[in-house]
């Protein structure tokens, strides 16, 4: 133990002398160090640890399935309600409707949009956890005169009613009807992640008797010991029984169950692990740089090390000071990057905050801390071994006469340094190419045309309460009213409304038929995009009209039986006629035919990453919701205001919500592959840094070293270009040996990138091309400084150097 805290002493003395080297190496770990813990912590929050939830390991996500398809659905309240009773293998089986559910609160304040979620009476149960206050919902809060309860999330207690400790059993006013509060979650529960309230289902009402509608996401709770293969097996021995009673509606469906973690972290595990792969690359050429700073070092000292041998100390004990020294180096620059991590933590979560599950908690805890500690030891071993070695293998008569005459190494120990600026090249190659398909990617992703015209436009959304608006014709007339007194503001070209706007998340999809053709059975039914419009939302969004007519003002105020339909859906369901005149029938119990009118451009309803879908409008405006979307001359934004008072001027009570432009659903519909798109070239960026520096300083040691025999050329006749083009050719053979390795390696390991990538393949030439390029590029410069240098030498001075 003396001997070592005698090596940690002189260690530290050593560093505390060379300021420079030492910043140098700090900076370049801490940089390294600092991007691992930062995107450890958020590896750790979403993939190590635990759900906040007791056994989270027995809590199952459902999707609703057709087993030929293998897509994800959801399930229709009888048919969950059959699953929930028949089941053997769940202590409880839970429910929530799969979109959250908008409500207005009003009274003690301004009115307000909220986002309930409406689940089933023992929805809390599931998961075990208990209120902060008060009491959650049973299963008879599902009957009607129970079901008008509530209760509220910890955020929405605090901000709407400023924690009142008494909140329990007072009344609210939801959607114009009168609701009792009968609990407060806790502050760590938010699932799912946009409710600010929870409500009960009642499965009284006439929409939910029935099997063809799909609109509840079961979840559950496993009994103890029971597998996830068991509960599959036992649902599906449900799903069986059900397609024998009920043929029509549950032919080919199942449910396909997943834990409940792996739903969550859903596509976020390939992004996190390409990042954190990402920066363990910038790692290594850190670490690679710091090898270098110390082989450099290293060399100065083998005439003191040389003299120290042979005064006695073995190579051993001469070994083991050098990797202590790098180890206390690798921990300080392990502890400045700790807290460059927490810095990073905060801004790492800002810009992931839509993309990362609700339930992660991402914080600099015991763990990643831990993590650091471990990747700081292993750092300093990595880069301290390469110089350790170097001296045990030292010849100490070779030393002593080479130390005569410079401070350099012989001109034969280069190639470890040479090694590890190829290394620290190749490696930058890799992340650069990753960055450039990502970055190609995002920008054919952000140009991709959507279907509509976004610019200059600003969109709202407006939710009716039933009580309020009880009849289709109420709810017809408000919207009316609003389109006209909308249409004559001030800067109003065209005001739209649909039910469900495109790049939102906001799904609908229903199956069909055409009349006159059989009906599909389940599994081979069309299920398309299915929207209610107006007359002015076409030409709001500047979708095109291809063939046929829109709707009329008088089709859209009596809801009449008439269909736009787009391009896609022309071809799949008439893929050799002409669709105009032809009926088509909807899966949603009323066998009423829709007669198609017109064909409109298709548009990318789902998100701009993924295909357009078969799509169908229908004129209507009688729905409690609708999405406003109002095209102006100029800024749309100018006219917020002005519209938020028409809208309280036709009822005060109403609330405005979700007020953007259509280019910020835009822009929002693309920040997960921003996101993971600006981490890595910020990484990328790092590596180049990182790496033409360690070329810099390769290139700058090997000019000292050589001084005297650039000194000899020149004296001899050599001219400074010449000089120029030896140096630069040293340093640019290590890059384009870097470079194919790089490339070799680029090819092989994007791969993984694939199903990140829009439009563009892991192979794109112009990617590589343009690494191929800029990477020489940079390295010329951090060639050309140096034997710049070299070429200023004076070969008398040059002549007497040592």
């Amino acid at each position: 133990m003396d001997t070592l805290l005698r090596d940690i002493r002189y260690g530290i003395r050593g560093l505390w002398k060379r300021p420079g080297f030492t910043f140098v190496a700090l900076i370049a770990l801490a940089l390294g160090i600092g991007a691992n813990t930062a995107i450890f912590s958020l590896v750790n929050a979403v993939l190590v640890q635990p759900l906040p939830f007791k056994d989270p390991d027995r809590l199952v996500w459902m999707w609703g399935n057709i087993r030929q398809g293998g897509n994800h659905a959801s399930v229709a309240p009888l048919d969950f309600l059959d699953y929930r009773q028949q089941n053997k293998t769940f202590d409880q089986f839970a429910a929530m409707g799969s979109i959250p559910l908008a409500i207005n609160l009003t009274g003690g304040g301004e009115p307000e949009r909220l986002q309930s979620a409406i689940v089933t009476g023992n929805y809390f149960q599931a998961f075990e956890v208990n209120p902060l206050l008060g009491r959650t919902f049973v299963l008879d809060n599902e009957k009607t005169g129970n079901d008008q309860v509530t209760v509220l999330s910890y955020s929405l207690w605090q901000r709407r009613f400023g924690g009142d400790p008494n909140i329990v059993n007072k009344t609210i006013m939801l959607d114009g009807r009168t609701h009792l509060v009968l609990g407060v979650m806790p502050r760590d529960f938010n699932f799912p992640r946009a409710a600010e309230l929870w409500v009960p289902m009642n499965f009284d009402r006439p929409g939910m008797k029935q099997r063809r509608a799909h609109f509840l996401r079961p979840v559950g709770r496993l009994k103890a010991g029971v597998t996830l293969a068991q509960a599959q097996a036992d649902t599906d021995s449900i799903a069986q029984h059900l397609e024998e009673q009920f043929p029509d509606t549950n032919t080919g469906w199942n449910l396909r169950l997943v834990s409940l973690r792996d739903q969550l972290v859903g596509n976020t595990k390939p992004t996190l692990f390409i990042l954190l792969g990402a920066v363990g690359f910038v790692l290594l050429i850190a670490c690679a740089n710091v090898a270098n700073l110390l082989l450099v070092r290293a060399a100065a000292r083998q005439k003191e090390i040389a003299l120290r041998t042979a005064l006695g100390a073995s190579r051993f004990r001469i070994a083991r000071q050098m990797i202590t020294e790098s180890v206390l180096l690798a921990l300080m620059g392990g502890a400045l990057g700790a807290v460059m991590a927490i810095w990073g933590r905060d801004l790492l979560v800002a810009l992931s905050a839509d993309n990362l599950p609700s339930t992660a908690d991402v914080k600099i805890d015991a763990t990643v801390l831990g993590f650091t500690l471990l990747v700081s030891l292993v750092t300093g071993l990595l880069f301290g071994l390469a110089p350790a070695l170097r001296t045990m293998k030292l010849e100490l008569s070779n030393t002593l006469k080479e130390g005569g005459r410079s401070v350099g190494e012989g001109a034969q120990r280069n190639i470890l340094r040479s090694s590890l600026v190829v290394i620290e090249s190749a490696v930058a190659v890799v992340l650069l190419v990753g960055a450039g398909l990502l970055v190609r990617s995002l920008i054919r992703l952000q140009n991709t045309n959507p279907g509509f015209d976004p610019h200059n436009v600003l969109t709202m959304r407006i939710d009716l309460p039933n009580e309020k608006y009880p009849s289709p014709e109420k709810k017809t007339n408000f919207f009316h009213e609003l389109e006209t007194r909308l249409s004559g503001l001030a800067g109003v070209e065209s005001v739209g409304m649909i039910s469900e706007l495109p790049l939102t998340g906001q799904p609908n999809d229903v199956p069909y038929y055409v009349e006159g053709r059989p009906p599909a059975t389940p599994d081979q039914s069309f299920d398309d995009d299915f929207r209610r419009v107006n007359t002015q939302y076409f030409q709001s969004l500047q979708i095109p009209l291809l063939r046929g007519r829109s709707f009329t003002d008088q089709e859209v105020l009596k809801s009449a039986k008439v269909l736009v339909i787009s391009d896609l859906l022309a071809k799949q369901a008439f893929p050799n006629e002409d669709p105009i005149g032809h009926r088509l029938v909807m899966g949603m119990g009323d066998v009423t035919p829709w007669e198609i009118i017109g064909i409109v451009g298709d548009v990318r309803h789902r998100g701009l990453e993924t295909q357009p879908a078969p799509a169908m409008y229908m004129p209507a405006l009688g729905e409690p919701w609708k999405n406003v979307v109002i095209r102006a001359q100029g800024d749309p934004t100018n006219l917020a205001a002005a519209v938020r008072r028409e809208v309280k001027a036709i009822d005060p009570d109403q609330p405005v919500a979700a007020m953007k432009t259509m280019d910020a659903w835009l822009t929002t519909s693309v920040s997960a592959p921003m996101y993971r798109t600006s981490l890595l070239a910020l990484f990328a960026l790092v590596a180049l840094v990182l790496a033409s520096t360690g070329i810099y300083g390769v290139m700058s040691y090997s000019v000292t070293q050589r001084t005297h025999e650039i000194g000899v050329r020149m004296a001899v006749g050599a001219a400074r270009s010449d000089v120029l083009k030896l140096v630069v050719r040293q340093g640019m053979t290590l890059v384009a040996i870097g470079l194919a390795i790089g490339l070799l390696g680029a090819f092989a390991l994007t791969r993984v990138l694939s199903s990140l990538l829009f439009e563009i393949t892991p192979k794109d030439p112009t990617t590589f091309i343009a690494v191929a390029i800029a990477l020489p590029l940079v390295a010329l410069v951090a060639c050309y400084l140096p034997a710049r240098r070299a070429t200023m030498v004076d070969p008398l001075i040059a002549l007497r150097y040592e």
